[in-house]
């Protein structure tokens, strides 16, 4: 074990529950990837939770960049990726879980606020679909990761060696607003973005990628599929990772846990 990840353990201890972050990680992805099987042979198209699944579960690896970004370090009680292990600009620990976790939280989240989303544009039509998309995925977001931002903190599951920018004094420690306020904007551009179809039901993404002139059928749904990975890639990694990273680059200083 390296000197950061004693450093670590000595500040978090073993961590609250591990398996709610593992075991059930692991089972939900699955469960959903199973759905999402299912869902396509019946209707021989993906449905958006099975394109956000993929997508994300794909996007996982940005999450050690921001993280180094923002100080997080993980506890390494918890199983680590067998295939990366320390780099430079990425936080010490890796935890397996977190492509399983990517997946699934997105796979649920997202879809539901776009569903959401729609509903209400079709109560109150006058309302645009990004303005209605902003004034609910970003609250909601920006809640959430509050609560598991506490939570997690208090369960020693992660913690912050530098806390930047301002931050709610807790019991459970200081919780940064950066970042959950970040994500939360991130949402709503997201939702906004998945929220719109056109006269045939495909997202602005699609149309732009060539989705609609492929005929029905597999290369379509690849189609669909590559589409919504490029388009998770580079929102999240533009409005979320690129501010940490270039933000600690410029303005961050040293860190123990988070070298």
């Amino acid at each position: 074990m390296s000197a950061t990840q004693l450093a670590n353990t000595s500040q978090m201890g073993e961590p609250v529950n591990p398996w709610m972050m593992e075991t059930g990680s692991f089972c939900i992805w699955g469960a959903l990837l199973l759905l999402t099987l299912i869902w396509t042979l019946k209707d021989k198209r993906l449905p958006l939770f099975g394109l956000v699944l993929i997508a994300a579960t794909s996007s996982f690896w940005q999450e050690f960049f921001g993280d180094w970004g923002a100080y997080v370090a993980w506890n390494p009680a918890f199983a680590r990726l067998p295939f990366w292990g320390e780099m430079a600009y990425t936080t010490p620990v890796k935890p397996l879980f977190i492509p399983f976790s990517w997946g699934w939280w997105f796979a649920i989240s997202i879809p539901l606020l776009v569903a959401l989303t729609r509903w209400l544009h079709g109560k109150f039509p006058t309302l645009s679909i990004p303005l209605i998309a902003m004034a609910t995925a970003f609250p909601l977001f920006l809640a959430y990761q509050i609560n598991v931002e506490g939570s997690s903190v208090a369960n020693g599951w992660w913690t912050y060696d530098v806390v930047i920018g301002p931050s709610l004094e807790s019991e459970k420690g200081r919780l940064p607003l950066l970042f959950p306020l970040l994500i939360g904007l991130w949402a709503g551009l997201f939702v906004a973005i998945l929220g719109k179809r056109d006269a045939n039901g495909f997202m602005p993404h699609e149309v732009r990628m060539g989705v609609p002139v492929k005929a029905a059928g597999l290369s379509r749904e690849l189609a669909r599929l590559w589409a919504m990975i490029v388009v998770f890639q580079i929102t999240f990694f533009v409005v979320n990772i690129a501010p940490a990273l270039i933000g600690r680059t410029l303005f961050g200083g040293p860190s123990l846990l988070v070298p």
